[in-house]
C-alpha cells in the first residue's frame, strides 16, 4: 500500500514495486490513484522519470542536482525506463542489470541544475548470468544440458541457447526464439527456416525450436538487450495468464494529452510528426526513423485521410471554432441558422464512426462520376436508409408514385409524373433529381450518402440502370436504382473526411473536384479500410496551444479529455453541449498533441485546468544537433551555447534560442547563411525579448568587449546636445544604438561571441 504521507517521487517508484517491480507510467498512475484520485497524469510522468537512472530529463529535477554515480544507493535512484515514447515503461534499478550512471557537472548543459547524464559502467554479462536471469523471470522451467539451456514463457513459447562449456566466459549468445523479432531488437538476427541444420540438442528440450520448425537466433550481449527481447517475446500473453507486475503493452486506444513547450526554434512543432506516428503508425516509424522524406510522406497521407487534424489557437479562436457553434448559412436566397461542429467534435464524431460494411476488393475512382444522394430525412424517414442497404439499391420518393421505366427525355419523365400531379411543372426540381437519378447518373458511377448536411453515411456503386419498385415499407420511395454499398458508416462520418465543404441540402447532385477530397475518397475506399471495421485513431495537433483563451474554447469539455473521462472508461461522462442539445463525451482513440511557446507564455501563466491534464514535454535547444558544423573556424555548436547561457542570465531559459534557426548551416556552413540567421533571425528575435534594451542585447552578442568594427550593435557617436541643445533634459541617458551592417560579414564577429579577451580568439 502506496503511504501518501511520502514525497510524491517516492510514491511513484513504490508503485513501481507494489506492482512487481516493472510497469508503465499509465498503470503507476491507476495504482496511486486509488489513494490520491486527484493526482495529475503528468505528475507521475515526472515523478518516474526524476528517479530513472537513465533519464536524461532528471537533470532538471531537484532528484538530479547533487552530482554522483548510480551504484552509491542514493535513495533518489530506484528506477530504470526501458524504451521510449508510448512504449516505454519502469523496473527497479538494478545496477548489475542496467549498468552505472553517472550524474556530472556539465557548465554548457541546458537544464535547470547545470548537469547531465551519462553511463559510466556496463553491467557484465556471461551466459551463467543470462541463465541466472532467466531462472528468476521463467521459475521452474529450465531444461537442458551443457550444450542448451531451454525455458518456457508464461505463453508456452521455449527460447534457449547454448551456454557453451565455460558459461561465465561466454559473453555473446544467440537466443532462439519461436518468433521474428522487430527491427529494433533484429539487429543481429539470424533466422532458421525449417530446413536449416542447428543444435540437435534443441529437439529434447525446445522442440518447437529444433529442425523442422521456423525459428530465429537473436544475438544478446547484456541483460538489458535479453530483457527487452523477453518483454517483446511475452507481449501477446492473454491477460488472463499475466503475472502481477508483468510489463503489459499500452494499448493504442489509451489516450495521449502531450504538450511540447519550449523556446522558439527548438522543432515543436517539427517532432509532432514523429509524435503522431508513435500513435497511429508506430511500426512504420521503427521501419524509417532516420528518413524524414519517408516521415513526412507517411503523415502527409494520414492527414490526407482525415485521421490528423492541425488547427493553431489564437486570440480569436473560440468554443464555436473548437467545439460548436451556430452559423448563418445563405441557400437559395435565404438566410439560415444551423448549429455546427467544430474542429474537436467533428473528430471526435469521426473517432466513434465504424465502417459497419466494406468490401476488400480496391476501387479505382478514375473516370467515374460522384453523386451526393439523400435516401430519405435522416431524422425521420431512417426505415428508407435501412431499407436500401439491406437491399441494395438506392431510391427516391419523388414522381409521385409514377413508372419511369424507358423514359428517354426530361419532358417524358414530367409527361409521367404531370398524369398523377397535375400542377408539377418542367421547372420543378423533382423533374431536375428524376432526371439526375434515371438519365444523368450511369452503371458504374459512386454515390455518397448524407446524413443532414454536415456527414456522410455510406458510400456505394451504381450497378444497375434504373428500376421501378414497389414495397409497403418504403412508401412513396419507388424510383430505384441497383448499388453495391461499398463502405457503411455508424454512426456517420463528419464531412471534412470526404469534402472541402459542407454538403447541400439538395436530394441529388454531382460532386464535382474542388468541393469533394478525391484523395480521401480513394483512401476510404483503399482494400485496407475493409479490416476489422474499428474506428480509427485519431490526433489533433494543437499549434500554439498557449496563445488562445483555453478555458473558453474548450468550456465544459476540458473535463472530458481526461484518460479516465473518455468514453468507455470506468469513470466515463457525458456533457449536454449548448446549442445542440447533443450528448457528447471524447473517445478514447482521440489523441491531442499540443506546441507551445515558452517565450509567448510561460507555463505558470497556462490555464490550471489544462496544466493538470496534459503531460508537458521540455523541449530545449538541442546544442548536439549542430555538432560538427564550423562557419570558417568558428564552432556553431559552441556559438549557440554561450549565447544561450547569457540568455538564460538575463531573461531565464524560456528565452533561449533554438537549435532550428541554425540548421540550414548543415547545408552550407558558410559566412554568407550564418549572417543571413543572425540578420533576420537572431537579432529581430533578440530585439523582441529584450524590448530593444540594446544594452542586454550587446551582452549577449559579447559586443561590449569587442573592437567597434566588429560590434553588431554599438553606441553611435551622435552627440544628444549637438543634435537637441543643451538646455533639454532627457528622461534617460541620451545614449542612440545602431546595427552595424558590416559586422555581419566578418567572421571575427562570431568567434569573439565565445572570447572574452580577442586575443585568445
Amino acid at each position: 500500500m502506496v503511504d501518501i504521507t511520502k514525497p510524491q517521487w517516492e510514491q511513484a517508484a513504490d508503485a513501481v514495486a507494489e506492482l512487481g517491480g516493472q510497469a508503465n507510467r499509465y498503470e503507476v498512475w491507476e495504482h496511486l490513484k486509488k489513494f490520491r484520485p486527484d493526482i495529475p497524469f503528468s505528475t507521475v510522468t515526472a515523478d518516474l522519470n526524476a528517479v530513472s537512472v537513465n533519464a536524461p530529463s532528471r537533470a532538471s529535477y531537484h532528484t538530479g542536482k547533487e552530482p554522483r554515480r548510480t551504484d552509491s544507493g542514493h535513495r533518489y535512484d530506484r528506477l530504470f525506463k526501458v524504451g521510449v515514447g508510448e512504449g516505454s515503461y519502469y523496473v527497479t534499478y538494478d545496477p548489475a542489470i542496467h549498468g552505472v550512471w553517472e550524474i556530472y557537472p556539465d557548465p554548457f548543459a541546458t537544464s535547470t541544475n547545470k548537469t547531465a547524464i551519462r553511463q559510466v559502467g556496463k553491467p557484465s554479462f556471461n551466459a551463467a548470468i543470462a541463465t541466472q536471469w532467466l531462472e528468476a523471470r521463467y521459475p521452474g522451467t529450465r531444461s537442458g544440458t551443457s550444450h542448451i539451456t531451454a525455458f518456457r514463457n508464461v505463453a508456452g513459447r521455449a527460447l534457449a541457447f547454448d551456454p557453451g562449456p565455460n558459461p561465465s566466459a561466454k559473453t555473446n549468445l544467440m537466443v532462439f526464439v519461436s518468433r521474428q523479432p522487430p527491427p529494433d531488437l533484429s539487429g543481429n538476427v539470424e533466422p532458421y527456416p525449417p530446413e536449416k541444420n542447428r543444435n540437435h540438442h534443441l529437439a529434447a528440450h525446445a522442440k518447437s525450436l529444433a529442425k523442422g520448425h521456423a525459428a530465429y537466433a537473436v544475438g544478446v550481449s547484456s541483460i538489458a538487450q535479453l530483457q527487452s527481447l523477453c518483454d517483446w517475446y511475452d507481449a501477446s500473453v492473454p491477460d488472463h495468464r499475466r503475472q502481477p507486475g508483468e510489463h503489459v503493452q499500452v494499448p493504442q486506444s489509451t489516450p495521449t494529452n502531450k504538450i511540447l513547450f519550449g523556446p522558439p526554434g527548438t522543432g515543436k512543432t517539427y517532432h509532432t510528426i514523429n509524435e503522431t506516428l508513435a500513435l497511429l503508425d508506430p511500426e512504420f516509424l521503427r521501419r524509417n526513423a532516420a528518413d524524414r522524406g519517408k516521415l513526412k510522406a507517411r503523415f502527409d497521407e494520414l492527414a490526407h485521410s482525415g485521421q490528423v487534424r492541425f488547427v493553431t489557437f489564437h486570440q480569436s479562436f473560440s468554443y464555436e471554432d473548437f467545439i460548436e457553434g451556430i452559423r448563418a448559412k445563405a441557400e437559395d436566397g435565404e438566410i439560415r441558422y444551423e448549429v455546427e461542429d467544430g474542429v474537436f467534435k467533428e473528430l471526435c464524431e469521426a473517432a466513434r464512426s465504424r465502417t459497419t460494411a466494406a468490401t476488400g476488393s480496391p476501387v479505382d475512382i478514375s473516370g467515374r462520376r460522384i453523386w451526393k444522394v439523400s435516401l430519405g430525412d435522416a431524422q425521420a424517414e431512417g426505415h428508407v436508409y435501412e431499407a436500401c442497404m439491406s437491399g441494395g439499391y438506392a431510391l427516391l420518393g419523388f414522381g409521385a408514385g409514377a413508372d419511369l421505366t424507358g423514359v428517354g427525355s426530361r419532358a417524358e419523365i414530367l409527361d409521367r409524373v404531370k398524369a398523377l400531379k397535375p400542377d408539377i411543372d418542367n421547372s420543378s426540381y423533382d423533374i431536375t433529381a428524376l432526371n439526375l437519378f434515371i438519365r444523368e447518373m450511369r452503371k458504374g458511377d459512386l454515390i455518397v450518402v448524407t446524413h443532414g448536411n454536415l456527414k456522410f453515411r455510406a458510400i456505394g456503386e451504381v450497378t444497375g440502370e434504373y428500376q421501378f419498385l414497389t414495397r409497403d415499407d418504403v412508401g412513396t420511395y419507388v424510383q430505384a436504382r441497383p448499388v453495391n454499398w461499398l463502405r457503411r458508416y455508424d454512426p456517420p462520418r463528419p464531412y471534412a473526411d470526404l469534402m472541402e465543404n459542407r454538403f447541400s441540402q439538395m436530394t441529388i447532385y454531382e460532386l464535382r473536384p474542388g468541393s469533394i477530397n478525391l484523395d480521401r475518397l480513394s483512401s476510404l475506399l483503399a482494400p485496407e479500410e475493409a479490416g476489422s471495421g474499428e474506428p480509427q485513431p485519431r490526433v489533433l495537433i494543437i499549434d500554439e496551444i498557449n496563445r488562445g483563451n483555453v478555458s473558453r474554447i474548450f468550456g465544459e469539455v476540458i473535463t472530458l479529455i481526461e484518460p479516465s473521462k473518455r468514453a468507455g472508461c470506468p469513470e466515463a461522462l457525458e456533457v449536454t453541449l449548448p446549442y445542440s442539445k447533443d450528448r457528447f463525451s471524447v473517445p478514447a482513440n482521440v489523441h491531442l498533441i499540443g506546441t507551445m511557446n515558452t517565450a509567448d507564455r510561460s507555463l505558470a501563466g497556462l490555464d490550471v485546468a489544462l496544466r493538470r491534464r496534459f503531460e508537458f514535454v521540455e523541449m530545449l535547444p538541442d546544442v548536439a544537433a549542430l555538432s560538427g558544423i564550423d562557419v570558417e573556424g568558428v564552432p556553431v555548436d559552441r556559438l549557440l551555447s554561450t549565447m544561450n547561457r547569457r540568455i538564460e542570465l538575463l531573461m531565464g531559459r524560456d528565452y533561449t534560442l533554438g537549435h532550428a534557426y541554425f540548421m540550414p548551416l548543415r547545408a552550407d556552413p558558410s559566412l554568407e547563411v550564418l549572417a543571413s540567421i543572425f540578420r533576420r533571425q537572431v537579432l529581430p528575435l533578440l530585439q523582441e525579448y529584450f524590448f530593444e534594451d540594446w544594452q542586454r542585447i550587446a551582452w549577449v552578442l559579447n559586443d561590449h568587449r569587442k573592437p567597434h568594427p566588429l560590434q553588431f550593435v554599438r553606441q553611435s557617436d551622435h552627440d544628444p546636445e549637438a543634435l537637441l541643445g543643451a538646455d533639454i533634459e532627457l528622461p534617460r541617458p541620451g545614449t542612440v544604438w545602431e546595427i552595424n551592417p558590416d559586422a555581419f560579414g566578418q567572421v571575427d564577429a562570431y568567434r569573439l561571441i565565445l572570447y572574452a579577451d580577442p586575443a585568445t580568439a
